[in-house]
Protein backbone atom coordinates (compact mmCIF):
# COMPACT_ATOMS: atom_id res chain seq x y z
CA UNK A 1 0.00 0.00 0.00
CA UNK A 2 1.61 3.25 -0.97
CA UNK A 3 1.79 5.85 1.86
CA UNK A 4 -0.82 8.10 0.45
CA UNK A 5 -2.74 5.47 0.43
CA UNK A 6 -2.15 4.42 3.86
CA UNK A 7 -2.53 7.36 4.95
CA UNK A 8 -6.05 7.83 3.72
CA UNK A 9 -6.88 4.59 5.80
CA UNK A 10 -5.35 6.33 8.92
CA UNK A 11 -7.15 8.83 8.59
CA UNK A 12 -10.88 7.51 7.57
CA UNK A 13 -10.64 4.15 9.22
CA UNK A 14 -13.32 1.46 7.86
CA UNK A 15 -14.31 -1.14 9.57
CA UNK A 16 -14.21 -4.88 9.07
CA UNK A 17 -17.81 -5.31 9.62
CA UNK A 18 -18.37 -2.15 7.18
CA UNK A 19 -15.73 -4.37 4.48
CA UNK A 20 -17.96 -7.33 4.78
CA UNK A 21 -21.22 -5.47 4.25
CA UNK A 22 -19.60 -4.08 1.10
CA UNK A 23 -18.22 -6.86 -0.41
CA UNK A 24 -21.92 -8.99 0.29
CA UNK A 25 -23.89 -6.52 -1.40
CA UNK A 26 -21.21 -6.69 -4.50
CA UNK A 27 -21.50 -10.35 -4.39
CA UNK A 28 -25.26 -10.07 -4.46
CA UNK A 29 -25.47 -7.52 -7.37
CA UNK A 30 -23.38 -10.01 -9.04
CA UNK A 31 -26.08 -13.46 -8.47
CA UNK A 32 -29.15 -10.21 -9.58
CA UNK A 33 -27.26 -9.76 -12.41
CA UNK A 34 -26.42 -13.40 -13.46
CA UNK A 35 -29.90 -14.09 -12.76
CA UNK A 36 -31.35 -11.85 -14.39
CA UNK A 37 -29.32 -12.43 -17.96
CA UNK A 38 -30.37 -15.69 -17.49
CA UNK A 39 -33.76 -15.08 -17.08
CA UNK A 40 -33.84 -12.97 -19.66
CA UNK A 41 -31.84 -15.82 -22.27
CA UNK A 42 -34.94 -18.56 -21.41
CA UNK A 43 -37.40 -15.68 -22.09
CA UNK A 44 -35.78 -13.57 -25.62
CA UNK A 45 -33.16 -16.73 -26.69
CA UNK A 46 -34.81 -19.77 -25.39
CA UNK A 47 -33.45 -23.46 -26.20
CA UNK A 48 -34.10 -24.68 -29.47
CA UNK A 49 -36.47 -27.81 -29.48
CA UNK A 50 -35.17 -29.36 -32.39
CA UNK A 51 -37.38 -31.54 -35.03
CA UNK A 52 -35.50 -34.36 -36.01
CA UNK A 53 -35.31 -37.55 -38.93
CA UNK A 54 -37.42 -39.52 -36.51
CA UNK A 55 -40.18 -36.70 -35.35
CA UNK A 56 -40.60 -36.00 -39.10
CA UNK A 57 -41.41 -39.88 -39.94
CA UNK A 58 -43.17 -40.14 -37.21
CA UNK A 59 -45.34 -37.32 -38.40
CA UNK A 60 -45.34 -39.35 -42.41
CA UNK A 61 -47.00 -41.94 -40.36
CA UNK A 62 -49.95 -39.82 -38.75
CA UNK A 63 -49.93 -37.12 -41.50
CA UNK A 64 -50.30 -39.16 -44.99
CA UNK A 65 -49.30 -36.63 -47.70
CA UNK A 66 -47.00 -34.50 -45.59
CA UNK A 67 -44.87 -32.43 -47.30
CA UNK A 68 -41.55 -30.37 -45.90
CA UNK A 69 -41.74 -27.00 -46.45
CA UNK A 70 -39.96 -23.63 -46.33
CA UNK A 71 -41.22 -20.22 -46.66
CA UNK A 72 -40.11 -16.42 -45.71
CA UNK A 73 -42.18 -14.58 -42.77
CA UNK A 74 -43.27 -11.19 -43.96
CA UNK A 75 -39.53 -9.39 -42.85
CA UNK A 76 -37.82 -11.99 -45.24
CA UNK A 77 -37.11 -15.15 -42.37
CA UNK A 78 -36.98 -18.44 -43.45
CA UNK A 79 -39.29 -20.79 -41.90
CA UNK A 80 -39.37 -24.57 -42.10
CA UNK A 81 -42.79 -26.66 -41.28
CA UNK A 82 -44.69 -29.22 -42.45
CA UNK A 83 -47.74 -29.25 -44.76
CA UNK A 84 -50.72 -31.48 -45.09
CA UNK A 85 -52.74 -30.63 -49.05
CA UNK A 86 -56.37 -29.53 -48.71
CA UNK A 87 -58.63 -31.85 -49.52
CA UNK A 88 -61.89 -29.77 -49.17
CA UNK A 89 -60.01 -26.48 -50.34
CA UNK A 90 -59.77 -24.80 -46.96
CA UNK A 91 -56.40 -25.03 -44.60
CA UNK A 92 -55.86 -23.96 -41.73
CA UNK A 93 -52.32 -22.12 -39.96
CA UNK A 94 -50.92 -23.73 -36.60
CA UNK A 95 -49.30 -21.30 -34.19
CA UNK A 96 -46.99 -22.90 -31.20
CA UNK A 97 -46.23 -21.40 -27.91
CA UNK A 98 -43.00 -20.27 -26.40
CA UNK A 99 -40.15 -22.49 -26.52
CA UNK A 100 -41.71 -25.27 -28.24
CA UNK A 101 -42.35 -26.40 -32.29
CA UNK A 102 -44.34 -27.73 -34.93
CA UNK A 103 -44.12 -31.14 -33.14
CA UNK A 104 -46.79 -29.24 -30.08
CA UNK A 105 -49.51 -29.07 -32.77
CA UNK A 106 -49.37 -33.03 -34.10
CA UNK A 107 -52.07 -34.37 -32.91
CA UNK A 108 -54.04 -31.50 -33.79
CA UNK A 109 -53.08 -31.53 -37.44
CA UNK A 110 -54.21 -34.97 -37.32
CA UNK A 111 -57.43 -34.53 -36.66
CA UNK A 112 -58.12 -31.72 -39.07
CA UNK A 113 -56.33 -33.26 -41.58
CA UNK A 114 -58.35 -36.22 -41.47
CA UNK A 115 -61.65 -33.90 -41.69
CA UNK A 116 -59.73 -32.43 -45.26
CA UNK A 117 -58.39 -29.49 -44.02
CA UNK A 118 -54.95 -28.48 -45.42
CA UNK A 119 -52.50 -27.97 -42.14
CA UNK A 120 -49.94 -26.36 -41.83
CA UNK A 121 -47.43 -26.29 -38.69
CA UNK A 122 -44.30 -24.59 -38.38
CA UNK A 123 -41.72 -23.45 -36.23
CA UNK A 124 -41.46 -19.80 -35.16
CA UNK A 125 -38.86 -18.13 -36.22
CA UNK A 126 -36.49 -18.99 -33.26
CA UNK A 127 -37.94 -21.74 -32.66
CA UNK A 128 -37.39 -25.90 -33.89
CA UNK A 129 -35.36 -25.37 -37.62
CA UNK A 130 -36.76 -21.96 -38.22
CA UNK A 131 -34.52 -18.74 -38.45
CA UNK A 132 -34.18 -16.12 -36.27
CA UNK A 133 -32.73 -15.88 -32.62
CA UNK A 134 -35.38 -13.70 -30.94
CA UNK A 135 -38.59 -14.86 -29.23
CA UNK A 136 -40.65 -11.69 -29.31
CA UNK A 137 -43.32 -13.32 -27.99
CA UNK A 138 -46.37 -12.36 -30.37
CA UNK A 139 -44.75 -8.99 -31.87
CA UNK A 140 -42.61 -10.09 -34.69
CA UNK A 141 -44.03 -13.42 -34.68
CA UNK A 142 -46.95 -11.80 -36.32
CA UNK A 143 -44.74 -11.29 -39.83
CA UNK A 144 -44.31 -15.43 -39.30
CA UNK A 145 -48.14 -15.89 -39.58
CA UNK A 146 -48.37 -13.13 -42.51
CA UNK A 147 -45.74 -15.53 -44.44
CA UNK A 148 -47.71 -18.72 -43.90
CA UNK A 149 -50.97 -17.23 -45.09
CA UNK A 150 -48.70 -15.46 -48.72
CA UNK A 151 -47.90 -19.74 -48.71
CA UNK A 152 -51.28 -20.71 -48.19
CA UNK A 153 -52.33 -18.17 -50.95
CA UNK A 154 -50.21 -19.96 -53.58
CA UNK A 155 -50.86 -23.45 -53.03
CA UNK A 156 -52.79 -24.80 -55.65
CA UNK A 157 -55.36 -26.83 -53.30
CA UNK A 158 -56.38 -24.12 -51.45
CA UNK A 159 -59.03 -21.55 -51.80
CA UNK A 160 -57.08 -18.56 -50.59
CA UNK A 161 -60.61 -17.10 -49.02
CA UNK A 162 -61.04 -20.39 -46.84
CA UNK A 163 -57.54 -19.75 -44.55
CA UNK A 164 -57.68 -20.33 -41.05
CA UNK A 165 -55.68 -19.74 -37.79
CA UNK A 166 -55.17 -21.40 -34.26
CA UNK A 167 -52.73 -20.39 -31.72
CA UNK A 168 -51.34 -21.55 -28.58
CA UNK A 169 -50.51 -18.90 -25.58
CA UNK A 170 -48.29 -16.77 -27.41
CA UNK A 171 -49.36 -18.39 -30.46
CA UNK A 172 -52.94 -17.14 -29.65
CA UNK A 173 -51.67 -13.71 -28.84
CA UNK A 174 -49.85 -13.62 -32.35
CA UNK A 175 -53.04 -15.20 -34.20
CA UNK A 176 -55.28 -12.56 -32.72
CA UNK A 177 -53.13 -9.86 -33.58
CA UNK A 178 -52.48 -10.81 -37.01
CA UNK A 179 -56.30 -11.74 -38.21
CA UNK A 180 -56.75 -8.21 -36.82
CA UNK A 181 -54.45 -6.93 -39.52
CA UNK A 182 -54.75 -9.46 -42.09
CA UNK A 183 -58.68 -10.67 -43.32
CA UNK A 184 -57.58 -13.64 -45.36
CA UNK A 185 -57.83 -15.23 -41.86
CA UNK A 186 -61.59 -15.74 -41.89
CA UNK A 187 -61.76 -18.35 -38.94
CA UNK A 188 -59.81 -18.13 -35.71
CA UNK A 189 -59.17 -20.10 -32.90
CA UNK A 190 -57.04 -18.72 -30.19
CA UNK A 191 -56.00 -21.05 -26.83
CA UNK A 192 -54.68 -19.96 -23.74
CA UNK A 193 -55.03 -15.85 -24.94
CA UNK A 194 -53.64 -13.01 -22.90
CA UNK A 195 -55.21 -9.74 -22.64
CA UNK A 196 -51.12 -7.86 -23.80
CA UNK A 197 -47.78 -8.74 -22.85
CA UNK A 198 -46.86 -6.38 -20.26
CA UNK A 199 -49.25 -8.09 -18.05
CA UNK A 200 -48.52 -11.37 -18.87
CA UNK A 201 -45.34 -10.17 -18.19
CA UNK A 202 -46.22 -8.98 -14.55
CA UNK A 203 -48.21 -11.77 -13.80
CA UNK A 204 -45.55 -14.29 -14.42
CA UNK A 205 -42.99 -13.25 -12.48
CA UNK A 206 -45.10 -11.55 -9.79
CA UNK A 207 -45.15 -7.56 -10.67
CA UNK A 208 -42.17 -5.86 -9.09
CA UNK A 209 -39.29 -4.64 -10.11
CA UNK A 210 -37.92 -7.66 -11.36
CA UNK A 211 -40.71 -7.57 -13.65
CA UNK A 212 -40.47 -4.05 -14.76
CA UNK A 213 -36.36 -4.93 -14.94
CA UNK A 214 -37.82 -7.43 -17.58
CA UNK A 215 -40.46 -5.17 -19.43
CA UNK A 216 -37.87 -2.57 -19.77
CA UNK A 217 -35.03 -5.17 -21.52
CA UNK A 218 -37.35 -6.74 -23.73
CA UNK A 219 -37.84 -2.83 -25.27
CA UNK A 220 -34.19 -2.67 -25.36
CA UNK A 221 -33.90 -6.14 -27.47
CA UNK A 222 -36.03 -4.68 -29.83
CA UNK A 223 -39.93 -6.26 -28.72
CA UNK A 224 -42.60 -3.57 -29.29
CA UNK A 225 -44.50 -4.38 -26.15
CA UNK A 226 -47.38 -2.22 -27.54
CA UNK A 227 -47.76 -3.97 -30.48
CA UNK A 228 -48.83 -6.88 -28.37
CA UNK A 229 -52.36 -6.09 -27.19
CA UNK A 230 -54.27 -9.01 -28.26
CA UNK A 231 -57.43 -6.93 -26.07
CA UNK A 232 -57.23 -3.92 -28.13
CA UNK A 233 -57.18 -5.49 -31.29
CA UNK A 234 -59.48 -8.49 -31.23
CA UNK A 235 -62.13 -6.77 -32.12
CA UNK A 236 -61.14 -5.89 -35.74
CA UNK A 237 -61.65 -9.44 -36.66
CA UNK A 238 -65.05 -9.30 -36.28
CA UNK A 239 -67.57 -10.58 -38.06
CA UNK A 240 -65.02 -13.22 -38.81
CA UNK A 241 -65.93 -15.67 -36.40
CA UNK A 242 -63.73 -16.57 -32.79
CA UNK A 243 -63.16 -19.17 -30.67
CA UNK A 244 -61.55 -18.15 -27.24
CA UNK A 245 -60.56 -21.66 -25.18
CA UNK A 246 -59.04 -21.57 -21.75
CA UNK A 247 -58.19 -24.07 -18.91
CA UNK A 248 -59.90 -23.87 -15.77
CA UNK A 249 -56.86 -24.38 -13.89
CA UNK A 250 -54.43 -22.65 -16.13
CA UNK A 251 -51.83 -20.89 -13.69
CA UNK A 252 -50.65 -18.64 -16.26
CA UNK A 253 -53.58 -17.26 -18.54
CA UNK A 254 -56.41 -17.04 -14.93
CA UNK A 255 -59.59 -17.67 -16.95
CA UNK A 256 -61.20 -14.09 -15.94
CA UNK A 257 -57.42 -12.83 -18.07
CA UNK A 258 -58.80 -15.37 -21.55
CA UNK A 259 -62.42 -13.89 -21.00
CA UNK A 260 -61.40 -10.46 -20.84
CA UNK A 261 -60.38 -11.00 -24.41
CA UNK A 262 -63.27 -13.13 -25.53
CA UNK A 263 -66.03 -10.46 -24.30
CA UNK A 264 -63.93 -7.86 -26.06
CA UNK A 265 -64.25 -9.97 -29.14
CA UNK A 266 -67.22 -8.88 -31.40
CA UNK A 267 -69.75 -11.89 -32.98
CA UNK A 268 -69.94 -14.56 -33.32
CA UNK A 269 -67.87 -16.04 -31.04
CA UNK A 270 -67.52 -19.25 -28.71
CA UNK A 271 -66.62 -19.94 -25.39
CA UNK A 272 -64.86 -22.92 -23.92
CA UNK A 273 -63.48 -24.14 -21.10
CA UNK A 274 -61.42 -27.25 -20.44
CA UNK A 275 -62.05 -28.64 -17.21
CA UNK A 276 -59.26 -29.21 -14.41
CA UNK A 277 -56.58 -28.21 -17.67
CA UNK A 278 -53.35 -26.27 -16.62
CA UNK A 279 -51.29 -24.54 -18.92
CA UNK A 280 -49.20 -27.83 -20.32
CA UNK A 281 -52.72 -29.64 -20.65
CA UNK A 282 -54.99 -28.53 -23.06
CA UNK A 283 -53.89 -31.50 -25.53
CA UNK A 284 -54.51 -34.21 -23.29
CA UNK A 285 -57.47 -32.72 -21.05
CA UNK A 286 -59.20 -31.46 -24.38
CA UNK A 287 -58.65 -34.63 -26.36
CA UNK A 288 -60.58 -35.72 -29.29
CA UNK A 289 -63.86 -33.83 -27.84
CA UNK A 290 -62.02 -30.18 -27.98
CA UNK A 291 -60.44 -31.34 -31.36
CA UNK A 292 -63.67 -32.55 -32.73
CA UNK A 293 -65.25 -28.91 -31.50
CA UNK A 294 -62.38 -26.77 -33.35
CA UNK A 295 -62.64 -29.03 -36.48
CA UNK A 296 -66.39 -28.51 -36.52
CA UNK A 297 -66.09 -24.27 -35.44
CA UNK A 298 -63.59 -23.88 -38.79
CA UNK A 299 -65.85 -26.55 -41.11
CA UNK A 300 -68.85 -23.41 -40.27
CA UNK A 301 -66.25 -20.99 -40.97
CA UNK A 302 -64.31 -21.93 -44.03
CA UNK A 303 -66.89 -24.22 -45.33
CA UNK A 304 -69.77 -22.49 -45.67
CA UNK A 305 -70.85 -20.67 -49.43
CA UNK A 306 -69.74 -17.20 -49.58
Amino acid sequence: MSLSAWALVRRYPVSAGLCVLLAALVLLAILLLQRHDKLMGQLLHPERRHVNEQALADARQRLPGLEVVVFRSADGLTLRGWYVPSRNRAAVVLVHGAAENRLWWLSEAEFLAGQGFGVLLYDNRAAGESDGDLQTWGDREQDDVIGALDFLQQRPDVDPDRLGAEGFSIGASTVALAAARDRRVRTVVLKAVWTGLPEELLHMLGGGWQARWVLRDFARAGVRLEQVKPLAKISAIAPRPVMVVVGSRDHHVPMEVARAVFEAAGQPRVWRVIPDADHVDYEPLGGDPLRAEVAAFFAGGLLAAP
